[in-house]
């Protein structure tokens, strides 16, 4: 890579990570491209070269939560402790993101629910969309695999399937609860923190070894 095409990427990576700031703290749907322009100190011209839709920048400010997600938990998973303990450290780094009393991670991510068929119509984004995944994934069956290994989790179950089903799900639970309304007489019964604990305790309970 050449030292221009080096400074568009440096260049597009910046617009991301500005969008990705102000989708957050702000709403998705509350800022425009404009807005996203100023911030960068770039022209709204040059946004609409490396993205000619707000659609994509979601989608590009996305895979950019999502690779840090996964970077994160793979730090977990390269600890020297039994998969067993990364597999409640993996769920406990889910739990502590719903914390946040302004709710931004998951809000953004409901809102992205809008957006996620649009990448199909640029296969730049649409790629990147699925790489980021594929990276996670690789993460999850690492620590699957270390599991095998270590005996520290059950041998009788597909622990392939086990760790990605049980991720993703754990994730999607996370901030759709959060995100969820009760009225007064269930919402100190049905707090997120009680219910992801209970979560978090059913997926331990069926991979701890019997």
């Amino acid at each position: 890579m050449n030292k221009r095409e080096q400074q568009k990427q440096q260049r597009r990576q910046h617009i991301i990570q500005i969008a990705k700031d102000l989708f957050l703290e702000q709403g998705v749907q509350h800022i425009q491209m404009q807005d996203i322009a100023d911030t960068a100190g770039v022209g709204i011209a040059t946004l609409f070269r490396y993205f000619p839709k707000k659609e994509y920048l979601v989608i590009a400010a996305t895979n950019a939560i999502t690779d840090e997600m996964a970077s994160a938990i793979g730090e977990i998973v390269e600890q020297t402790i039994p998969a067993y303990e990364k597999t409640e450290k993996i769920l406990d780094y889910y739990i502590e993101g719903m914390k946040d009393p302004q709710l931004r991670l998951a809000k953004f991510f409901e809102s992205f629910d809008l957006y996620e068929k649009i990448a199909e119509e640029a296969p730049d984004h649409h790629a990147e969309y699925f790489l980021v995944r594929s990276k996670l994934a690789g993460i999850l069956l690492t620590l699957a695999e270390q599991g095998k290994q270590d005996g520290s989790l059950r041998k009788d179950v597909e622990l392939d399937v086990f760790m990605l089903t049980m991720v993703q799900n754990f994730a999607i639970f996370s901030f759709k609860s959060s995100l969820t309304a009760h009225g007064s007489d269930l919402s100190a019964l049905l707090s997120v923190d009680k219910q992801l604990v209970l979560m978090k305790d059913v997926f331990l309970s069926y991979i701890r070894p019997l």
